[in-house]
């Protein structure tokens, strides 16, 4: 969404010499695009906390901390990083120029190849941490108990077939916004915490919470 659309935007402003990579000039399209993309960042990330706040206990037998910092470090330091460079660069700490192999190298040049350096090295990390967040054990698992085995080539070819359908994408979309679900999610919330209280010693003031909801008998 975002990201293809700056992409697009800075290939149009680079095309009019308006994008330079490092320039926080308020002429130049890297501010605003900067800004864009860590707003973006930052919101995403945010969200990803709610949503790990929110569901943690249902989520705990997957052990999902390591996984979304795995994942999202990659995406997420690696943009901050880039912007940290940027700002070292404005501020002279990488030199303006340097001179390689005979040629004269722009101060944004070197920056983004400190940044390529830096990922690079970034990735041997990150690939181990994911060798231990994503485990093959699910998958030995899942073959061990099928029934009838499948070839090789016909599992990558339905899972490349899985990964580029959009349908489930539409479902859960339709499914998480449909008004019957979010009342049912606002309910089984009021449950928990009805449940909670009861562990505690607290009894609910309102007897009738802890009866089953239309809603919860429709979905049984």
């Amino acid at each position: 969404g975002i990201i293809s659309t700056m992409a697009v935007v800075t290939i149009v402003l680079q095309a009019f010499n308006k994008y330079h990579d490092g320039d926080f000039n308020v002429q130049s399209g890297y501010l605003y695009i900067t800004i864009i993309y860590n707003f973006s960042v930052s919101l995403a990330l945010y969200a990803l906390f709610l949503f790990y706040f929110a569901t943690k206990e249902l989520l705990r037998p997957f052990e999902p901390v390591l996984k979304f910092l795995t994942i999202k470090a990659v995406i997420f330091l690696s943009f901050w990083q880039g912007m940290l460079l940027a700002i070292l660069e404005r501020c002279g700490v990488i030199p303006e120029a340097q001179i390689i192999n005979g040629n004269m190298v722009g101060a944004g040049t070197v920056a983004a190849g400190y940044q390529n350096f830096i990922i690079c090295i970034e990735m041997l990390f990150a690939a181990i941490a994911l060798r231990y967040a994503f485990t093959c054990q699910v998958y030995r698992e899942k073959k061990e108990n099928a029934i009838v085995p499948v070839a090789p080539m016909q599992s990558i070819s339905s899972g490349l077939k899985e990964t580029m359908n959009p349908h489930d994408i539409v479902q859960d979309a339709i499914h998480n916004f449909s008004p019957t679900y979010q009342q049912y999610t606002q309910q089984s919330m009021q449950d928990s915490e009805t449940k909670a209280q009861e562990q505690n010693g607290h009894v609910p003031s309102n007897p009738s919470s802890g009866h089953t909801s239309k809603i919860e008998r429709a979905h049984v």
